[in-house]
């Protein structure tokens, strides 16, 4: 049954890695293109002679560390991009995801952008639409809550750390459930459709046994939706540092992982994939249960037919078979616009999207399993030809378990589901970039 995950030992210590992050493709390690703002423009142009639905996702960068002059100068870039993307949208193109990080944005703040937005944008009713805002557990209160509730989102996404030594708290402070506890009762109240918590875990202060108990105090609320995401992947590169900030090691990494799969399925969450848990009356798992869950940049969605526009530094868009990335400092975002340009510098021209493997992934992600026919139908490529000489791997992962292989396609059963990155990893082409393995990973989405 979709939803149902199981822990295999022996097939997680041969196939699992810790630490991977990138488990679908494209990745952005992959975009190797040179994009100019005309790439974009003529994407966009497509896309609104279509007449395609959108999605939007705002990045700011670490607004909770910077000055408030700094996040003001960076929100009047944010507010140029969007007038320009904006200008390019046509009027049957609505808008019917929305993802936005809040960081420390004042509640004056998030109403001047969401006006904005919406005198640039035709947004969807929220009733029909997925209006998501990302908020950070020591900045957020009822009236923040209430103020994202009256701009239209609907669903909340609360990133839980377990410390925050530049923020000045204690470790005890985040310990406690009081505060996620108050989050959730005000999100329930005003009849949010969903609230999600991230949760990491593989802190050098973390142990198995710490995070099981962290684990069962937040399963007592009863979230909607569980995220676990590996510290490793969210750490600098080549960051190995050791004590009360640094990472645990990994096999105590593990364990915490282990313990969270076996907590939640036990609680009756669902495992929808890449550390994802959700409570079966979720919209996730009534999607996946009926075929029609998606993923893409942002995570899993029930919006997969929308084009998708990523503003800010480093945000990734999807405009048809084009892929585009921001200029990923703060400094050359701003350079950018303030010289009258959008600021797209790489990406992926969609003849160089292996649309196959693609829509593979997706799949995989989504189903844990394959029809070859049906990937023909949709790519117009037969499956089994173009990976011919991926066979001989399929076939190891199929005797050791991991796959259940055929001629008409594989299912990734229970027992394995932990390990569909390895499996969405025996499809890469030569040429494509290492998506890893990961056990728990894949993203905080």
């Amino acid at each position: 049954m979709l939803g149902s995950v199981n822990w295999d030992d022996a097939l997680v210590q041969r196939y699992g890695r810790i630490g991977q992050l990138h488990c679908s493709y494209p990745a952005a390690v992959d975009f190797y293109d040179r994009l100019a703002p005309l790439d974009l423009l003529r994407a966009l142009r497509e896309s609104r002679r279509a007449g395609r639905a959108l999605s939007l996702s705002l990045q700011l960068p670490g607004g909770a560390r910077l000055q408030a002059e700094e996040v003001a100068a960076y929100l009047v870039r944010l507010e140029r991009e969007i007038e320009q993307l904006g200008c390019h949208t046509g009027p049957l193109q609505v808008v019917e995801q929305l993802h936005l990080s809040v960081g420390s944005l004042s509640i004056d703040n998030l109403r001047h952008l969401l006006g904005l937005l919406k005198s640039r944008f035709h947004f969807a009713e929220p009733g029909a639409a997925s209006f998501t805002a990302e908020v950070e557990l020591a900045h957020v209160d009822w009236p923040l809550i209430g103020a994202l509730h009256e701009l239209g989102f609907n669903q909340l996404s609360v990133s839980v750390p377990d410390l925050r030594a530049d923020d000045g708290c204690t470790v005890e402070y985040f310990r406690s459930s009081a505060r996620i506890r108050a989050v959730i009762e005000a999100a329930h109240t005003l009849h949010y459709r969903s609230v999600n918590l991230d949760l990491g875990y593989g802190r050098s202060w973390q142990t198995p046994a710490s995070f099981a108990r962290k684990l069962a105090s937040i399963i007592e609320l009863a979230p909607d939706q569980v995220t676990m995401f590996d510290y490793r992947d969210v750490a600098p590169a080549g960051s190995t540092a050791t004590g009360r900030l640094g990472l645990a090691s990994a096999a105590d990494t593990l364990a915490m992982y282990r313990h969270g799969v076996e907590q939640l399925s036990a609680a009756g969450y669902r495992y929808i994939g890449l550390g994802k848990f959700v409570l079966p009356h979720d919209d996730l798992a009534m999607a996946q249960e009926i075929g029609a869950l998606h993923h893409d940049i942002v995570g899993y969605t029930l919006h997969g037919a929308c084009d998708h526009l990523g503003l800010g530094a480093g945000a990734i868009s999807r405009v048809g078979g084009l892929y585009s990335q921001n200029a990923a400092t703060v400094q050359a975002y701003q350079l950018a616009l303030d010289q009258g340009q959008l600021p797209t510098v790489c990406g992926l021209h969609a003849s160089h999207v292996d649309q196959l493997q693609r829509l593979l992934c997706e799949r995989l992600l989504c189903t844990f399993e394959l029809d070859f026919d049906a990937l023909a139908l949709h790519s117009g490529v037969d499956a089994r030809q173009h990976y011919a000489r991926h066979w001989p791997a399929l076939r190891q992962l199929h005797l050791d378990g991991v796959i259940v292989l055929s001629d008409d396609g594989l299912v990734i059963p229970p027992h394995a589901r932990l390990l569909v990155a390895a499996v969405c990893a025996a499809f890469e082409q030569p040429s494509a970039r290492y998506m890893g393995h990961s056990v728990g990973s894949g993203g905080r989405r």
